[in-house]
């Protein structure tokens, strides 16, 4: 921060600087170390919110799919709940009563965000479930835990892949979107939303 050099324009503009190529904000603080540094806490956000959402979703999934019967009802309960509220709305409304941080940020879109994982993996372990492999290795005497974990979870890896990179990208457009509206996190901390 150099209050001497505050509002210095992008190197593009007339007055532009190769010493600050993106410019300036109004206490002197260059555009690019703050977009670079804000990459940083962007991608923590967006890899938290989607180890929290996967573990809470594939579970729910695992055990809709593989158990069926009251289970999936209860779960396809839940995920009806849950897809019946604009999340950016459940989110601004919690960050606004409790207060914008990065841990709060991270918790709300990570208890948010679950549903894709959900609905993804209890299709997917509806495929599975039925397949000559998850027969076997229950005629053979494995646990359930066991075949969940050892035989329909390993094979469902690529689906969880694609729905935990595209959930985590969402969320750091989230993020985003809270800091840009001012409830994300909060400054000085630079994120690519603020």
């Amino acid at each position: 921060q150099d209050l001497s050099r505050r509002m210095i324009p992008p190197i593009w503009y007339e007055k532009g600087s190769w010493a600050h190529l993106l410019g300036t904000d109004n206490l002197g603080r260059d555009y690019l170390s703050r977009v670079l540094y804000g990459s940083q806490i962007s991608l923590l956000i967006g890899a938290a919110v989607m180890v929290i959402s996967g573990l809470i979703g594939t579970v729910l999934g695992l055990a809709a799919g593989f158990f069926g019967g009251r289970v999936d009802m209860i779960v396809t309960f839940v995920i009806t709940v849950r897809l019946a509220l604009p999340l950016i709305l459940v989110a601004l409304a919690v960050v606004a009563t409790v207060g914008g941080s990065l841990w709060v940020v991270i918790l709300v879109l990570g208890l948010l965000k679950w549903d894709r994982f959900a609905v993804v993996m209890r299709a997917a372990t509806q495929q599975v479930r039925v397949l000559d492999y998850v027969a076997a290795a229950e005629a053979a005497g494995a646990s359930t835990l066991r075949v969940i974990v050892g035989e329909v979870l390993p094979n469902l890896l690529p689906q969880l892949v694609v729905v935990a990179t595209v959930e985590a990208a969402s969320a750091i457009l989230l993020e985003a979107t809270l800091s840009f509206l001012g409830l994300g996190v909060q400054p000085p901390t630079p994120t690519w939303g603020n």
